[in-house]
């Protein structure tokens, strides 16, 4: 697998750097539990750059394999390895804070070298967050474009692996089966971990007001932010998956040819 990962799904590494400001703020509620609604709130609050999610597919390169790189040394092969913050600074240089996966999927290792930060614990009902969740990525983790088309493609390759060696692997394997007892554990390891005084444990409905007390922010003139992404986000990444599909596509009939000529002329001889 080595040997083919850094060939035929090799990519461009992502460059590493240091870290440009302090992360200040770090949100480790789980996806689907108001992160969208809490990355607009930060940045209305004055936060530079709030780390989400969307910054794997909107980072140039898009840093996957970087992410599953740093999973499997959580959950897999290189697990003797221990994770640094220089690893989390060399990915999440540019942010003050920080909210969704896959921050909330190395939360203790983010809690551990961050400790001047403060922890945000973004919550939902856990069996609504579970529904929610299987909605969401139930649907993103199958089908055709995710079963066959990454070996087709590198970059969608490692979109795969994160899927699998990320985010399944912080559920045991099944968001479906082991979800929500993995969601009740993880609040109470973020909990566990982090002294009172640094800790807020948060829902959307709460809106401004414990949230702008925990940070020492005034609290702003405006409605407190939907969760609703903003379209020009949605087409960004629209765009940029259209194009890995496309080229596994071509990847996948040229394939098919070349093994069909391959099969005719071993026929004929």
């Amino acid at each position: 697998m080595d040997l083919l990962e850094s060939w035929i799904y090799n990519v461009p590494s992502a460059p590493r750097q240091t870290r440009t400001q302090p992360l200040a703020v770090l949100a480790l509620g789980m996806s689907r539990s108001g992160t969208e609604s809490l990355r607009r709130a930060l940045t209305i609050l004055g936060y530079n750059h709030v780390y989400h999610g969307f910054d794997i597919p909107e980072s140039n390169p898009p840093t996957w394999k970087a992410w599953v790189q740093l999973g499997r040394r959580k959950w897999g092969q290189h697990e003797s390895q221990p994770l640094a913050r220089a690893d989390f600074d060399a990915l999440m240089n540019n942010c003050d804070a920080v909210t969704d996966q896959p921050g909330a999927l190395f939360a203790s290792e983010l809690i551990r070298e961050y400790p001047e930060a403060l922890v945000i614990l973004n919550k939902r009902d856990p069996e609504a967050w579970h529904r929610s969740i299987r909605n969401t990525f139930g649907v993103t983790m199958a089908g055709f474009a995710y079963r066959v088309l990454p070996y087709f493609d590198a970059q969608l390759y490692w979109r795969k692996r994160y899927y699998v060696e990320v985010l399944e692997a912080a559920f045991y394997g099944s968001i479906a089966r082991h979800g929500q007892w993995v969601y009740e554990d993880h609040c109470a390891k973020v909990r566990g971990m982090v002294p009172a005084e640094r800790l807020l444990e948060w829902t959307v409905q709460d809106g401004w007001a414990p949230l702008c007390q925990f940070l020492q922010k005034p609290i702003p003139e405006q409605e407190f932010p939907s969760g609703n992404i903003p379209p020009a986000t949605l087409g960004r990444i629209g765009a940029y998956m259209d194009v890995m599909l496309k080229r596994a596509r071509r990847n996948l009939a040229l394939t098919l040819v070349m093994l069909l000529g391959v099969s005719i002329a071993m026929v004929a001889t």
